[in-house]
């Protein structure tokens, strides 16, 4: 390519380049993503996964929890007192029935750990739960002592109120 061909191949990038509209308007405030979390969630999925699988095969086990006739397990998130309480009647007692929770990072959370009935619970959020959010998933990861693991729970709650 010529000098001349090479120019002009660059004027029209740069005049192409140059008819973007101008950005206006601002993003707004940043969402309160603890606010997010206040509320009464019910379980509506639960499911296990095993990742040492090749195929990463994923069992519904909701009956577990979730079962025709009875109310399923709801856990209450307060924000006010940074404190959680849960309901069941069915189901192992995975969360405990109370304690305190604490978000990693208020702006850009990627975990929540509840702090129970003697136990902790580091569970990943799978979404972000923002005041207008209806579900929120939590995923816990089992591991052996040696960091191996070996099972993978997935809670997928919906807000109720």
């Amino acid at each position: 390519m010529n000098t001349t061909k090479r120019l002009l191949l660059l004027l029209l990038i740069l005049a192409a380049a140059g008819c973007k509209p101008d950005l206006k308007g601002e993003l707004g405030e940043i969402t309160d993503k603890v606010k997010g979390l206040n509320g009464t969630w019910e379980i509506e999925q639960f499911i296990q996964q095993d990742p040492n699988n090749p195929i990463l095969e994923e069992r519904d086990l909701s009956s577990f929890y979730v079962r025709e006739g009875t109310e399923p397990m709801r856990m209450v998130i307060s924000t006010a007192d940074r404190s959680y309480s849960v309901t069941q009647t069915i189901g192992k007692r995975f969360f405990g029935s109370s304690g305190t929770w604490e978000l990693d990072d208020e702006i850009a959370p990627s975990y929540l750990t509840l702090f129970g009935d003697g136990d902790t619970l580091r569970g990943d959020l799978d979404r972000m739960v923002l005041p207008n959010s209806q579900t929120m998933g939590l995923v816990y990861t089992r591991e052996c002592s040696d960091g191996f693991r070996n099972v993978i729970y997935k809670f997928n709650f919906k807000r109720i109120d």
